[in-house]
């Protein structure tokens, strides 16, 4: 190159007279003697290099002809990242200081670089110094990067103590489990079931802490959250205390991955003293209907009491003044009072008899005189009774039954009661040229009977409570029927009593059936009562007559 000084070029120094403008003018030294200074150098002339020793070579893992004619500038900033520690510069001067930078082999080192310019004959000098400081930068960085995770880690534990106490104070109690055992619990949770520390509760199983009526609903909603991602929303459990109570919680959960194993994280919120305040709402509301039902009930009460009295008051008056006149007694219009009086005598006794039986069977001493009868017969001939006891009110009485006869177990007495409390309603409530259909079903081990008319129906609003005491569909003073909504009630008793069940169905305005079913057993020699000599068949056509009576005191003829 044409810039390169040879040696002879350099012994060549100049008159003593033309260096007495420069000082440091080094153009009288032997170049090759910088070979020999232990540190890696180079000299640039007007932004050329002219000069390379070994040191340097050894540096960047090069040879001297690949350095040669070019600018350091140029030679560091093709080698040197878009991230090092001071970017070079295309000045006239190379910069002091410290550059990352890659050697030939693509190995990334630190080199500090202290650079030394002068002004020989008219030619700008640079004589630049390398020194490797990856050691100290790396020793550096360790310790910074030490430095760094020890301020993470304790930044980390002072934020997991913060969120610790933050859940820790959490009205809401937290778990973290895998579905199965407990891996966190907190502070709250533990407290809210009776635990003193929450570490008693790690490791322990989901299910020891659930209770058994909860278990299978929290087995549900574990697997579904498994296998779907999604919040579940709130749902009630029974959750099992250390001290072996149970406690009314509310939970919701979500699932999380954590060291690629899925996992749950569970909130529950004390629901106790919510369900208390709940139910006691409820226990009041029922009360205070209940209090409204007593209250009905009694006015209905007065009504039922007060009318056939009034009725008995006024029918003896009126004998009384028909027995006044000696000489022109009505035996007639005596025995229709009379009459009067004895159907109202019947109401007060059907009112005071279905009062003491109600009392009886909810203090447990109502009995039932079990013995194997005729059940098709029992309801066949009561039927008919009634269908001729009502031949004046224009209304059609079918009985329809698909077996002859059926021997079961139950008390005749109580099943003729039952039937005549429903033909009695359903005479109440039918028109004249309306139609009643009694119906006996065999199902081999049960029998169905069925009691449908065409009357005015039941409302929407009541036919769920119609079997409750002291209902009625028209509660008003002034309905068509009399009346206390007890003689339902006492009929569902009855035939629960028999083991069966009785329920209603209806379209309001058009009909209502009731449908009873019955166990059809048939009784051995110790279940029957010991006063099944007397057969039902053997009753008095009186006594039926007298039953009717009393049953159908409040229907008026």
């Amino acid at each position: 190159m044409d810039n390169l000084l040879s040696a002879s070029e350099i012994r060549e120094a100049p008159d003593s007279k033309d260096m007495a403008n420069s000082s440091n003018n080094y153009t009288n030294i032997n170049i090759e003697c910088l070979d020999l200074v232990p540190i890696a150098m180079i000299v640039q002339k007007n932004m050329e290099i002219i000069y390379v020793n070994d040191e340097f070579c050894k540096l960047l893992h090069c040879n001297k002809d690949i350095i040669l004619g070019r600018s350091v500038s140029e030679l560091l900033q093709l080698n040197v990242k878009s991230n090092s520690i001071n970017r070079m510069k295309e000045l006239d001067e190379v910069s002091n200081g410290e550059y990352k930078i890659n050697d030939f082999q693509g190995n990334e080192i630190y080199i500090e670089i202290k650079s030394n310019s002068r002004l020989l004959e008219d030619s700008h000098y640079e004589f630049i110094t390398f020194s490797d400081v990856s050691t100290d930068k790396k020793k550096y960085n360790d310790t910074r990067e030490k430095a760094e995770r020890k301020q993470l880690k304790e930044e980390l534990l002072e934020s997991k103590e913060l969120y610790k106490r933050l859940v820790d104070i959490l009205p809401d109690g937290i778990s973290i489990h895998d579905g199965i055992t407990y891996s966190f619990v907190s502070n709250s949770y533990a407290r809210m079931l009776g635990y003193d520390n929450p570490k008693e509760l790690v490791g322990k199983r989901v299910n020891e802490v659930v209770s058994k009526e909860s278990l299978e609903l929290m087995k549900q909603r574990v697997e579904t959250l498994l296998s779907d991602d999604k919040i579940f929303p709130r749902v009630e459990y029974k959750f099992i205390t250390k001290q072996g109570g149970t406690k009314d919680v509310e939970s919701t959960s979500v699932r999380f991955c954590h060291n690629n194993e899925l996992n749950i994280l569970s909130s529950i919120r004390d629901i106790t003293d919510k369900k208390k305040f709940e139910e006691n709402r409820l226990l009041l509301e029922r009360a205070m209907e209940y209090d409204k039902l007593k209250t009905e009930f009694f006015s209905n009460m007065s009504h039922e009491l007060r009318t056939p009295l009034n009725i008995l008051l006024s029918s003896l008056q009126l004998i009384e003044m028909y027995t006044e006149r000696e000489n022109n007694i009505n035996i007639k219009s005596i025995r229709k009072y009379t009459g009067i009086m004895k159907q109202n005598c019947y109401r007060l006794l059907r009112l005071i008899n279905n009062l003491l039986d109600i009392t009886k069977i909810d203090s447990g001493f109502y009995q039932l005189n079990m013995c194997n009868h005729d059940i098709v017969k029992v309801v066949e001939d009561i039927t008919q009774s009634v269908a001729e006891y009502i031949k004046g009110k224009d209304i059609e009485v079918v009985f329809d039954t698909d077996v002859e006869e059926k021997i079961i177990g139950c008390d005749a007495d109580k099943i003729e009661r039952v039937i005549l409390n429903l033909l009695s309603n359903a005479i109440k409530f039918t028109k004249p040229g309306g139609r009643i259909e009694i119906n006996i079903h065999d199902s081999l081990d049960s029998i169905n009977i069925t009691v449908r008319d065409t009357g005015s129906g039941i409302p929407k609003d009541k036919i769920n409570n119609i079997f409750d005491r002291f209902i009625q569909a028209d509660k008003s003073l002034s309905r068509r029927s009399e009346g206390t909504g007890i003689g339902l009630a006492l009929v569902k008793s009855l035939i629960e009593m028999h083991g069966g069940s009785i329920s209603v169905t209806s379209n309001y305005g058009e009909y209502t059936q009731f449908s009873i079913f019955i166990p059809a057993r048939f009784l051995s020699t110790d279940e029957k009562s010991i006063i099944c000599n007397a057969s039902a068949s053997n009753k008095f056509d009186n006594e039926r007559i007298e039953k009717m009576s009393i049953e159908f005191s409040d229907i008026y003829m």
